[in-house]
């Protein structure tokens, strides 16, 4: 049983570190709607490719993204989008509360 609880904390640390950063954070709404190319998170995001491709590795490893690879070209989408927005919400949430 405490196996279990170390293992569910070790994917609630992988996934805070995920989303710990602006860019991801940037990176996780603009995927929120729609998938899109390593190009668009760029035009998006307005750093290098070469930076937002390793972004984007980091939420697809972490399972919060996937990654649809056709021909030339990767796709990327959010895996559970209400999950995200739920996520983010709470986290707003938290932030209300604890400003002041």
């Amino acid at each position: 049983m405490h196996h279990n609880g170390g293992m569910k904390e070790e994917h609630r640390a992988a996934l805070f570190a995920a989303i710990s950063d602006r860019t991801r954070l940037r990176l996780l709404s603009f995927l929120l709607d729609e998938e899109h190319c390593v190009t668009q998170c760029t035009q998006e995001i307005g750093l290098t490719q070469g930076a937002v491709s390793k972004h984007l590795a980091r939420l697809s490893a972490s399972g919060l993204v996937s990654r649809r690879p056709t021909g030339r070209r990767a796709y990327y989408r959010v895996v559970d989008p209400e999950a995200v927005q739920t996520l983010l919400a709470h986290a707003d949430a938290l932030i209300g509360s604890t400003e002041g």
